[in-house]
């Protein structure tokens, strides 16, 4: 499949996600009290930068630049079996980062898959940085939306972390 073709189809796809997704957040997430930001503000704003870049993506495939790279892209398809890797591995994170949330909680189950994303994913072996990005990166979230936006964020039914 050339670069075109794919960046076409990948266009259309992400364009026709960010809809639902902007559909089912105005449908489903209560707007803010007194014209705040509220809980709908950062899922309806992830909406629209996902249906921008979407857009970006399908228009920049009509360009005659892009026509050109047709042929160097079918000879580096066959040589990136990594990109499948990558696809299957951040998918299956999701996941295993969606089943830890009920039991654990956000905090913990938020640190365990940045370590362990840095660990695999980027190679990082540094634990001081394990540790530092992993710890720094859930609390800063946690911070950010549980406490100064007020975002439900789910406190864990093995483990509680209350702040």
């Amino acid at each position: 499949m050339s670069t075109v073709l794919r960046s076409r189809i990948a266009g259309i796809v992400l364009l026709a996600i960010a809809l639902v997704w902007i559909a089912l957040v105005y449908r489903t997430i209560a707007p803010g009290q007194g014209g705040e930001v509220g809980p709908r503000a950062f899922p309806l704003f992830f909406g629209y930068v996902l249906a921008a870049l979407s857009l970006i993506l399908l228009v920049q495939s009509f360009w005659p630049t892009a026509k050109g790279a047709e042929d160097e892209s079918d000879k580096t398809a066959a040589q990136l079996p990594g990109e499948w890797i990558a696809v299957v591995m951040t998918v299956g994170g999701l996941i295993v980062y969606g089943m830890l949330l009920e039991p654990f909680g956000f905090i913990p189950s938020t640190a365990f898959m940045v370590a362990v994303t840095m660990f695999f994913g980027l190679c990082v072996r540094s634990p001081v940085l394990l540790a530092g990005m992993a710890i720094g990166l859930s609390l800063g979230c946690y911070l950010v939306f549980g406490k100064l936006l007020g975002t439900y964020l789910p406190p864990g039914e093995i483990i509680t972390i209350y702040f």
